[in-house]
């Protein structure tokens, strides 16, 4: 499906968005180290629906504003956003650390999201879990174990030019620090709030997943009512990435239905 890049004025920032598609808009929240781009599942997706792939703040092309500070700050910039886009409710994807951000969404505004697609999300502590410390690891070892199989993380290396490689993952990686680093990168308030979610929810995780265990794909679940967990056989953090025909399998009925 064609795509195309936006520049969004919301509140007092410039907000950088891919979108692509027909019919109901569907948000996606990327997860670390993939903003500014538009992959195939994005493709498969907006067969059915208006993809919107928006830069988080802090990310991509969008600037880090002054007043981001938490989670939470995310998930209200994403309610000015739906605002800005005149919806009153809609379907939310978000994998990793956008999945973290849908889910504080979905908790702080239940009657602002639809359906919601939980994607190896970030935020929970599972006791005698370890989560991949992300920053302490070289970037290329981080992509490596975000996948099962060999080489599939070749994927995820940015094509800019190497200054400006560097120049972007050390800002990205400062938002995220800034926002969400703890030894367990997590919210330990999250768990209490995942109860006032109220749309159907879906969980997606790989049963080989090094970034962050299907354990805690286990304690989202089991955290938000009406929410069902699937998980994807030979497949690492990423489904959506790695196992592309069974992610949309197990996605599209979902939001459709």
């Amino acid at each position: 499906m064609p795509w195309r890049s936006e520049t969004l004025r919301v509140g007092d920032m410039d907000v950088h968005l891919l979108r692509g598609g027909r019919g109901e808009p569907l948000l996606v929240l990327h997860p670390e180290f993939a903003s500014s781009r538009w992959f195939p599942y994005h493709d498969d997706l907006a067969q059915h629906f208006h993809v919107y792939a928006p830069d988080h703040p802090g990310f991509g092309q969008t600037p880090c504003p002054h007043w981001l500070e938490s989670i939470e700050d995310f998930a209200i910039f994403y309610a000015d956003l739906m605002d800005h886009l005149g919806w009153s409710c809609v379907n939310v994807l978000g994998l990793s650390f956008g999945g973290w951000i849908a889910a504080e969404l979905a908790a702080l505004f239940p009657e602002r999201v639809r359906g919601l697609v939980l994607v190896g999300a970030g935020g929970l502590r599972v006791e005698g879990e370890q989560r991949f410390d992300l920053f302490a690891r070289p970037f290329e070892e981080t992509l490596q174990h975000l996948f099962f199989a060999p080489d599939r993380w070749l994927q995820l290396l940015p094509t800019e030019p190497a200054r400006d490689v560097i120049l972007r993952t050390y800002r990205e990686a400062t938002t995220l620090a800034r926002v969400s680093w703890n030894p367990y990168f997590y919210d330990p308030k999250l768990e209490r709030r995942l109860r006032r979610v109220r749309c159907p929810t879906l969980v997606v995780w790989g049963k080989e997943d090094r970034f962050l265990s299907p354990a805690h794909g286990v304690a989202y679940a089991n955290a938000i009512p009406h929410s069902k967990l699937e998980l994807v056989a030979d497949c690492g953090h990423l489904p959506p990435l790695e196992c592309r025909e069974t992610f949309i399998a197990l996605v599209l009925p979902f939001l459709q239905g």
